[in-house]
């Protein structure tokens, strides 16, 4: 007897389709009928199937309207890897696996870009380090600003995977740090250091381009870290004179 198809068996047979140009971005899949035809399996399989189809980042569905289909991208797979390792980063070891991660992949790229960056792509850091400037006390804004410029590092390879990790990685870490407090002050350091990088590029000087880079990043995420660890020492606190109030 043949095993039954599964909903991942029906999204890879989906998937397939959609990279080979059977379906074009935007067109809507077989209907949920047509599909439980296909595949002989029920309407709860198939409805698993698409679920499965949008963690992919190949399908995209309104509420009570038939899925279309999403161009098959490489951003669109890290999106949805990111949002399934969103909660292992929430926690403090998780978020020093990454950032050690970014630290590695991004000073790797920052020595590329000193060698290979055009003077198009030098254009674009000055113009991220002008709307830094411009958005200091705007916390979105700067956080915007800042996640461009490191943006162009991953840019300047030419090579899809760095740009989709960038975004998946770096842009969600940066989005869900809290405030800290002073930002305005610590907003105008950092930019220093963007503008003090851009000068180590032109002046070819790979050594001192990472060692800005490094301080920049480690500075920035022990400022995190410190600050977690406040919040946690505070709320030790709280929970221990609570518990001597009641006794």
């Amino acid at each position: 007897m043949a095993d039954a198809t599964t909903a991942a068996d029906i999204a890879r047979r989906i998937a397939a389709d959609v990279h080979a140009g059977k379906y074009a971005a935007g067109e809507m899949l077989p209907s949920e009928r047509v599909l439980c035809e296909t595949f002989d399996v029920g309407r709860n399989v198939v409805r698993e199937a698409i679920t499965i189809l949008q963690g992919m980042g190949l399908a995209d569905q309104s509420k009570g309207k038939r899925p279309r289909v999403l161009a098959p991208t490489l951003s669109n797979v890290m999106e949805g890897v990111g949002q399934a390792a969103q909660f292992f980063f929430m926690g403090s070891e998780g978020m020093a696996h990454l950032e050690q991660a970014r630290l590695f992949l991004e000073t790797s790229m920052l020595r590329y870009t000193v060698v290979h960056a055009t003077n198009a792509q030098v254009a674009k850091m000055v113009e991220a380090i002008a709307r830094c400037e411009e958005n200091v006390g705007d916390v979105e804004g700067f956080r915007d600003a800042d996640v461009q410029f490191h943006r162009i590092l991953a840019e300047v390879p030419g090579n899809p995977i760095f740009i989709a990790l960038h975004e998946t990685f770096v842009g969600r870490l940066m989005k869900n740090r809290p405030v800290l407090e002073g930002f305005e002050k610590l907003n105008r350091q950092s930019n220093d250091e963007h503008r003090e990088m851009v000068s180590a590029i032109l002046d070819k000087d790979a050594d001192r381009a990472v060692e800005i880079l490094t301080r920049h990043l480690t500075r920035n995420f022990g400022s995190y870290f410190r600050l977690s660890l406040d919040r946690k020492s505070e709320a030790s606190a709280r929970l221990f004179n609570t518990t001597v109030e009641e006794h």
